[in-house]
C-alpha cells in the first residue's frame, strides 16, 4: 500500500486526498462536457458541484465518526484528519445530495436534471475514490485464501503496524463495480424518458453493488447491525435500492414527467 505518495519537509501528499480530488475533477469535467445536453450553464454545474462535494465529505465523515464514536471520543482531533481516510460512504451521499439540492434551488436549476447530470458521473469520481482507498489500506475485505488476496497494514492494539491476513481487496471490486455501473446509465442518458430516471437507476445500481461487495468487507471492515445477520451498509443498501425502485415506477409512469429531452450529442 502507499499511504503518502511523498513527503517534502513536514508536507505529506496523501494518495487517498489525491485520487479523491483527481476523481471529482475527472467526474466535475465529463459533467461540464455534457452540461448543455440538459440545459444547464456550465458555471451553474461547476457551483453546485463544489458545494455538493463539500457536502458530500462532511456526511461522509460526520457519519464515520459516528459509527466508530469510542476512537475518536479518546482522540477528538483526529476528526479533522481526513488525509487519514475514513469515510462513509452513505453519509457522503445523503448530505451530498441534499447540499446539491440546496444549491439547485438557488441557481434556479430543475434538481432532477441536475441529478441526472451527476448520476453518470458519480461512478467515475467514486471509483476513483476508493483507489485511492486501496493504496490508503482503508476499507479491505475479510480474510480469504484467492490469488488476488492482499495484505493491508493497519494498527494493532498497541499501536504497532501490523499487515492483516491475506484478504479481499475490496476497494478494488468497489472501483471495478463503478465501471460497470456507469456503462449501464450511458444507454439511459442517451434515451432518457424521464427527469429522474439517470439519477433513481444510479440509487438502485449502487445499492446493488454495495448490499454484495458488503458479504467481503463482513467481519473486517463492516458493522453487523443485528438484523438478520445483515451488516449496516447491507441495510441501508436494500433500502436505498428499494425506494429509488420505487421512485422510478412512480416517475415513470407520470405523463408530465416524461416529457425530458436531451440532445443525443455528448460524451
Amino acid at each position: 500500500m502507499l499511504p503518502v505518495l511523498f513527503q517534502v519537509g513536514n508536507f505529506k501528499l496523501h494518495s487517498w486526498g489525491l485520487l479523491l480530488m483527481v476523481g471529482f475533477l475527472l467526474a466535475l469535467w465529463r459533467a461540464t462536457a455534457n452540461a448543455h445536453r440538459y440545459k444547464i450553464p456550465k458555471e451553474d454545474v461547476w457551483d453546485i458541484s463544489l458545494i455538493g462535494l463539500f457536502g458530500g465529505i462532511v456526511g461522509g465523515r460526520l457519519a464515520y465518526v459516528l459509527l466508530n464514536l469510542e476512537t475518536f471520543t479518546a482522540k477528538p482531533l483526529t476528526i479533522f484528519a481526513l488525509w487519514e481516510g475514513g469515510m462513509t460512504s452513505f453519509g457522503g451521499l445523503v448530505v451530498g445530495l441534499a447540499a446539491g439540492l440546496f444549491a439547485c434551488r438557488f441557481k434556479g436549476v430543475n434538481p432532477w436534471d441536475m441529478a441526472d447530470l451527476a448520476a453518470v458521473s458519480l461512478p467515475i469520481g467514486y471509483g476513483v475514490g476508493r483507489i485511492g482507498c486501496f493504496l490508503n489500506g482503508c476499507c479491505y475485505g475479510a480474510v480469504c485464501n484467492l490469488p488476488w488476496a492482499m495484505q493491508f497494514h493497519v494498527h494493532g492494539a498497541d499501536g504497532t503496524d501490523i499487515l492483516t491476513p491475506p484478504s479481499h481487496p475490496a476497494q478494488l471490486y468497489a472501483a471495478i463495480a463503478s465501471v460497470i455501473i456507469y456503462f449501464l446509465l450511458l444507454p439511459l442518458e442517451k434515451n432518457r424518458k424521464f427527469r429522474g430516471q439517470i439519477i433513481l437507476a444510479f440509487g438502485f445500481y449502487y445499492g446493488i453493488y454495495r448490499f454484495l461487495v458488503e458479504y467481503v468487507r463482513e467481519g473486517a471492515t463492516a458493522e453487523l447491525s443485528g438484523i438478520a445477520n445483515l451488516t449496516e451498509a447491507q441495510v441501508a443498501s436494500l433500502i436505498l435500492s428499494g425506494v429509488t425502485a420505487i421512485f422510478y415506477l412512480i416517475r415513470s409512469r407520470n405523463p408530465e414527467e416524461a416529457k425530458a429531452p436531451i440532445s443525443a450529442k455528448g460524451l
